[in-house]
C-alpha cells in the first residue's frame, strides 16, 4: 500500500518475505523494484510507491503477465537507468509452483487458474491469437494462423501457451450402434481446413468431437429400420453409384427414388432424405387421391389394396367449393338458419384435416345429389340410397334454398335434394279488387317426378333455389286471383279460388288436381289454407262479427232441424205401439180361436152318444163363425193400419208444411228487418245533417233520449235548440212512413194460421 511522505530526509522500510515495493528515483526518472526480506532506507529523491506481495502460483495452476520483462540468459534486461525492460503487448505464460513479483509495468491478465485436465470424451476448442508453429500435433508440427481454431483431445492435462487462447470445453458425442448424423463443412483431417459445403455421413457406433467450422445437420437420427411396408424417398445431391439388390446403380445429381424395406438403411453424404413412406392401407369403399408429379393429373387408387406412392407419385389434396367443405365438415361450418320446410340430410365427410382420403358420400335414401365433373365437363345424378365416392375432378351441387315463413331467400345450403313428397309453407298478403288487404298462409306439398334418366333427371336441379322459386310463382298467381275478386267473394270462395289458381283448369272446366313446373321436373301435388286473415283490424273485426253471425244463423237452423226430428221420431214411435198393439190382439184372438176349437172337440167327445146329425150340424155353425170372426178381426185390424198411417202421414205433411211457411216467414222478417234498418239509417242520417251534427247534436241527443225515457214515448225526434220544425211533419216522423204507428218485432201482427207464442 502506497505510504504518506515522511517529512525526514531519510525513510526506512522493511520488506518481509514475499513481499517486494516499488521505489520512484526522482533524479533519475525511474521505478525500480525490491524484493524482500530487507530493510530499505530511503533517501530524500527516493520515494516508496507500492508494497505488495509476491503473486504465487501453485502446483496444478497457470496464470498469464502482460507485458512480460525482458529476459537474456535467464536474467532481467536492464536499460541504462537500472529500470527492467518490458515486451510490451507479449503474454507470458507461468506455470506452477512459482512464487514471483511483478516487475513495473507487468500486469496479471484475469486470475489464476488450474490446468485443465480433460477426459477420454473431452476436448479444448482452441484459437490462434498469432501465428505460430504447433509443435504439440501428434503427427508433425503445424503452422498455426491467426484466428486458426482447433481441438485438443484429452485424455491429458493441457496449459495454453501464450499465442493461444481457450474458446471453450467441448463434450464428445456419442452415436450408438442404430444411430447415424450428417456433419455439415466436414473438416479435412489431413490439411485441417473446413471443407464449405460438403456433407458427411457419420455412422454409429462411434465417438467423435465436432472441428471448429464443423455443424450437425439436424440432430443426431436413428437409423431408418424398414419393414415390408415402409420405404424412403431420396434424392442424388451429387453423381453417385449404390448398391440395389446386389447390383450396383448410377444416380444423377436431382434423381429421385424410393428405397423400400425390409433393410436397415443409413444414407450417404450425396443422399438426401425427403420423407419416410408408409404403405397405406385401404379398405372396401376407400381411396386416395394421387398426383403424378411427371404430368400433374390426379388419379383415384381405391381399395381394397396397400399402397405406396412411386417417387414421381405424392398424396393430393383435394379442395371442393367453400359451401361444399363446409357441410362436408371439412372447414367449420358457417351459421346456418333454422328452417322447418326444408330439411336437409348432413352427408358424412372424412375426418378433418385429411384431405388426401377419398371423399365419400353417403346419399340417403330418397335423396339425390349432382356431381360435376370438371375435367370432361360432364355432370351426373346420384339416387340415393348410395355410396359414391368422388373423382380427382369432381365436386357436388350446393343448393341455396329459401326458408322460413315468410321465405326468404339464401337460409339453407344443402348438397342432397330430397324428392318428396315433402312440405314448403308460406306467408304472404294478397290485395282483393276492393282494397282490402289479408294474409294467406299455406302449406304446399310437392314432390319430383324422376323418370330414371340419367340426363332427364338433371332437371331436379335445373333451378337451385326451387323452394323459393315456387312460393313466388304460386303466390304470384293468387294475387292476381285475390286482384279480380272483392274482398266478400274471395274470402267466401277462398279455398275454390286458391285451389283454381294453383293448379289450373282442364278442357272440360275442372280444378285439376296438381300442378307441374317442367323447369325442373318439381310437381304440387296438394295446398292447405292454414290461415287467411285481414291485415287491418277494423276488416278483421267486420269479418268476426259476420261470422259470429252466420254461425248464430246456422245454430237456430239446426235446432229447428232437432225439433223436427224430434217430433217424428215421437210420431213414429206411436205408430210402431199402435202396430205392436194390433200384433197382439191379433195372437190373442188366433190363440182363443184355438181354446173355442178345443172346447168343441171337447164338447163332442162328451156328447159323442148324441147324435150325428146334430153334432155336425153344431160343427158347421161353429166352424162358420170362428171364420166370420177372424174375417172381421183382419178387417178391422187393417182398417186401424190405414187410419194410423192416414193419421201419421197427415201429420208429417202438417209439420213439413208449418216448418216450410215458419222459414219463409223468418226470412221475409229478416228481409223486412235489413229493409227497415238500412231505411232508418237513412233516414237518421239525413236528419243528423239536416240538424248540423256536432256537440249541439250530441247534447239534443242526450236531452230528448232522457225526456224519452221519463215519459215513456216510443219514438224520439232530436232537434237542436233555435231551429225551426213543421208540427205536422214531425208527427208524420213519430208515426213513420204513411202515418200510421210502426210496430216492433214482438207487436207485429201474426200471419194466420201461426199459433206459436
Amino acid at each position: 500500500m502506497p505510504s504518506a511522505p515522511s517529512t525526514e530526509a531519510i525513510q526506512r522500510i522493511s520488506l518481509k518475505n514475499r513481499e517486494y515495493a516499488y521505489i520512484e528515483d526522482a533524479n533519475r526518472g525511474v521505478v525500480l523494484m525490491e524484493v524482500g526480506p530487507r530493510v530499505l532506507t530511503l533517501e530524500a529523491h527516493l520515494t516508496l510507491v507500492a508494497k505488495e506481495r509476491m503473486v504465487e502460483v501453485g502446483a496444478g495452476s497457470w496464470c498469464v503477465v502482460r507485458n512480460p520483462v525482458v529476459r537474456v540468459d535467464g536474467q532481467v534486461a536492464l536499460d541504462e537507468f537500472g529500470q527492467a525492460r518490458v515486451a510490451v503487448g507479449d503474454r507470458e505464460v507461468r506455470v506452477g509452483p512459482k512464487v514471483f513479483p511483478l516487475y513495473p509495468g507487468e500486469e496479471l491478465e484475469g486470475d489464476i487458474v488450474p490446468e485443465y485436465v480433460l477426459g477420454v470424451s473431452e476436448a479444448l476448442r482452441l484459437r490462434a491469437l498469432t501465428a505460430f508453429t504447433d509443435t504439440h500435433v501428434p503427427d508433425a508440427p503445424r503452422r498455426r494462423e491467426a484466428g486458426d481454431e482447433w481441438l485438443v483431445r484429452g485424455p491429458g492435462r493441457y496449459v495454453p501457451g501464450e499465442s493461444v487462447t481457450v474458446v471453450s470445453l467441448e463434450k464428445a458425442r456419442v452415436l450408438k450402434e442404430t444411430e447415424y448424423c450428417v456433419i455439415l463443412n466436414p473438416v479435412d483431417r489431413a490439411t485441417g481446413r473446413v471443407q464449405e459445403g460438403r456433407r458427411k455421413v457419420v455412422s454409429g457406433p462411434d465417438v467423435f468431437f465436432l472441428e471448429p467450422g464443423e455443424a450437425l445437420e439436424g440432430d443426431v437420427r436413428r437409423k431408418h429400420v424398414l419393414s415390408e411396408l415402409q420405404g424412403l424417398k431420396l434424392q442424388a445431391l451429387d453423381d453417385l453409384s449404390e448398391n440395389e439388390g446386389g447390383e450396383p446403380r448410377a444416380r444423377k445429381a436431382g434423381d429421385t427414388w424410393i428405397v423400400r424395406g425390409p433393410r436397415t438403411y443409413v444414407p450417404s453424404e450425396k443422399v438426401l432424405i425427403h420423407r419416410e413412406i408408409a404403405a397405406l392401407s385401404l379398405g372396401q369403399g376407400e381411396g386416395l387421391y394421387v398426383r403424378d408429379l411427371r404430368s400433374g393429373k390426379v388419379s383415384l387408387v381405391q381399395g381394397p389394396c396397400q399402397f405406396m406412392p412411386e417417387a414421381h407419385q405424392e398424396l393430393h389434396e383435394k379442395r371442393l367449393s367453400p359451401d361444399a367443405e363446409a357441410l362436408l365438415g371439412l372447414t367449420p361450418p358457417m351459421p346456418l338458419v333454422d328452417v322447418k320446410d326444408a330439411r336437409a340430410p348432413r352427408p358424412s365427410a372424412p375426418e378433418k384435416g385429411d384431405r388426401t382420403r377419398a371423399i365419400v358420400l353417403r346419399i340417403e335414401d330418397n335423396t339425390a345429389v349432382l356431381i360435376n365433373d370438371f375435367e370432361t365437363n360432364h355432370a351426373r345424378v346420384e339416387f340415393g340410397p348410395a355410396k359414391v365416392m368422388l373423382r380427382p375432378y369432381e365436386d357436388v351441387t350446393v343448393l341455396d334454398l329459401s326458408g322460413s315463413t315468410p321465405k326468404r331467400p339464401r337460409q339453407l345450403k344443402v348438397l342432397m335434394l330430397r324428392l318428396g313428397p315433402d312440405f314448403a309453407t308460406d306467408l304472404f298478403e294478397v290485395a282483393t279488387r276492393d282494397h282490402a288487404r289479408l294474409r294467406i298462409k299455406l302449406s304446399y306439398k310437392w314432390q319430383f317426378d324422376v323418370q330414371g334418366d340419367p340426363e332427364k333427371d338433371k332437371a331436379i336441379f335445373r333451378v337451385n333455389d326451387f323452394i323459393g322459386y315456387v312460393c313466388e310463382n304460386l303466390a304470384s298467381r293468387i294475387r292476381q286471383v285475390a286482384a279480380e275478386n272483392e274482398f266478400e267473394t274471395f274470402h267466401k270462395n277462398a279455398s275454390v279460388l286458391i285451389r283454381r289458381a294453383i293448379f289450373g283448369m282442364d278442357d272440360a272446366g275442372r280444378a285439376r288436381k296438381d300442378r307441374l313446373f317442367s323447369e325442373n321436373q318439381l310437381r304440387i301435388i296438394d295446398i292447405d289454407i292454414k290461415d287467411i286473415a285481414p291485415v287491418d283490424e277494423k276488416t278483421a273485426l267486420k269479418l268476426r262479427e259476420a261470422i259470429d253471425t252466420n254461425i248464430q244463423i246456422q245454430l237456430d237452423a239446426s235446432r229447428q232441424e232437432a225439433q223436427a226430428a224430434a217430433e217424428l221420431k215421437r210420431i213414429r214411435s206411436e205408430e210402431e205401439k199402435q202396430l205392436a198393439d194390433i200384433a197382439s190382439h191379433r195372437k190373442s184372438e188366433a190363440e182363443r180361436q184355438s181354446l173355442i176349437e178345443l172346447q168343441n172337440r171337447n164338447h163332442q167327445l162328451e156328447t159323442l152318444s148324441r147324435a150325428k146329425v146334430e153334432a155336425e150340424a153344431q160343427l158347421e155353425r161353429a166352424r162358420v163363425e170362428s171364420e166370420e170372426a177372424l174375417a172381421r178381426a183382419e178387417s178391422d185390424a187393417r182398417a186401424s193400419r190405414i187410419r194410423s198411417e192416414a193419421e201419421a202421414e197427415r201429420e208429417r205433411l202438417t209439420t213439413q208444411v208449418a216448418l216450410e211457411r215458419q222459414q219463409r216467414l223468418n226470412d221475409l222478417e229478416v228481409e223486412r228487418q235489413s229493409r227497415l234498418a238500412e231505411v232508418e239509417a237513412s233516414q237518421f242520417r239525413q236528419r243528423v245533417e239536416s240538424l248540423g251534427g256536432g256537440e249541439n247534436f250530441v247534447k239534443a241527443v242526450a236531452a230528448q233520449a232522457q225526456a224519452a225515457v221519463v215519459g215513456g214515448l216510443d219514438k224520439v225526434v232530436f232537434l237542436p235548440s233555435g231551429s225551426n220544425l213543421n208540427l205536422f211533419d214531425a208527427m208524420q216522423g213519430l208515426l213513420g212512413p204513411g202515418g200510421q204507428p210502426r210496430l216492433s218485432a214482438h207487436n207485429a201482427p201474426k200471419p194466420p194460421g201461426d199459433t206459436s207464442a
